[in-house]
């Protein structure tokens, strides 16, 4: 293919302008396996040329992944093809750092060696998996449930399929109150008796009754969770977190409530929540992010970017502007770290650009160190050097 053809395509392709045509065309050729280095050269030229205060540089950090998404039929590559272009996406992942733009066209490195790292003294990444405890104290374990029937609480009954929990109430169902809970490095989802859809991230938790049977639907959470709430006007669906409350009635939207996180962020997508704390209340619309800070004030986002905040549900990392601790925070709950800063470690370095969640981490590790950062890993404690 002509260069100047491939700038074309990848204009096109980053714009969102590129027509069903031209996004197979793209594909078939990044397909070949013949033009990687080709490829990177564009994307690189593309990006140098967007270097101000304005540049988003998701698009081009996500191409090569992205593109390999776009498998006909809708299936995903082989292992080995998929390796190769997550490998070739990090090459090319753009990275904020400390205020100024560094784009990484790491022709020097072939995407084979980068995969074959991934052999030593490595973490692969987390997976669906979570603890169910019943109301009567009985735990189990879905990681290795198989299809079917669960349990029958009260005249619920409580259902395994396909990796994630189902409740059917019943015709007279009696309340009563189950928690699911997902160690670090898990996801889970769930459905609840409503037909409310539950995804919760790692290291987090939902407490909830088996069947609604009151004059609304409440359920309390920890960590992370995304909604997608069965619409019911006469029985408002509600939501508490850390003395705060989330109302609904019928809606799409994300909460970020982790203790080790400086704020609980409320976000919607679709629908209206009003997101209430002590006296404080906010009406919010989609796109808008209600935040909670650690003095308890309600502050109202008005520009939220929600696929930084869903990307975890979307199984990826979105970096926008993010400073070091919080990577390390959101790495260390997906593969089950415990994070070391050494003295002066540059823990006020930012990153941006988008890597997928089924990377392992010695991958993402090396994208990271691109960036100025060094680590060192030990078993499942990592280390951030000076």
């Amino acid at each position: 293919m002509r260069k100047d053809r491939l700038h074309y395509l990848v204009q096109q392709y980053t714009t969102d302008a590129a027509t069903t045509a031209e996004r197979i065309e793209l594909q078939q050729y990044l397909d070949s396996g013949s033009g990687q280095e080709l490829f990177a050269d564009v994307v690189s030229e593309q990006a140098a040329g967007h270097q101000d205060a304005s540049f988003d540089s998701s698009p081009y950090a996500g191409l090569a992944q992205e593109v390999l998404q776009m498998d006909k039929g809708g299936l995903y590559p082989s292992k080995l093809r998929r390796m190769r272009w997550i490998a070739a996406a990090a090459a090319v992942l753009i990275l904020a750092i400390s205020g100024g733009i560094y784009y990484l066209a790491q022709k020097s490195i072939e995407p084979y060696a980068l995969a074959q790292t991934e052999l030593k003294n490595d973490v692969q990444p987390g997976r669906s998996g979570a603890i169910l405890t019943l109301s009567d104290g009985k735990k189990v374990l879905l990681d290795s449930a198989a299809n079917g029937l669960i349990a029958e609480q009260s005249g619920a009954r409580v259902e395994h399929k396909d990796g994630q929990v189902l409740y059917n109430k019943g015709n007279n169902a009696v309340a009563v109150i189950n928690t699911m809970a997902t160690p670090k490095g898990k996801k889970y989802q769930l459905t609840l008796a409503d037909g409310t859809k539950v995804w919760l991230n790692a290291a987090s938790s939902i407490s909830f009754p088996t069947a609604f049977t009151g004059k609304d639907r409440t359920v309390s959470i920890t960590g992370e969770a995304y909604f997608d709430v069965t619409k019911n006007a006469a029985k408002p669906f509600r939501v508490r977190v850390n003395n705060m409350e989330v109302e609904v009635l019928g809606t799409q939207f994300n909460i970020n409530a982790y203790s080790d996180e400086p704020l609980i962020k409320t976000t919607l997508l679709e629908g209206a929540v009003r997101v209430t704390k002590g006296t404080g209340s906010q009406l919010l619309k989609p796109g808008q992010q209600a935040q909670l800070d650690q003095n308890d004030q309600l502050t109202l986002i008005s520009d939220t970017d929600a696929a930084y905040e869903m990307a975890w549900k979307n199984n990826e990392f979105n970096f926008k502007y993010t400073d070091l601790k919080t990577v390390m925070r959101q790495l260390a709950r997906w593969y089950d770290l415990e994070i070391v800063y050494e003295t002066n470690a540059p823990v006020n370095k930012e990153f941006g650009g988008r890597i997928p969640m089924d990377a392992s981490l010695s991958l993402i590790l090396k994208v990271l160190e691109k960036g100025g950062v060094h680590f060192r890993l030990e078993g499942n404690m990592l280390t951030v050097l000076p």
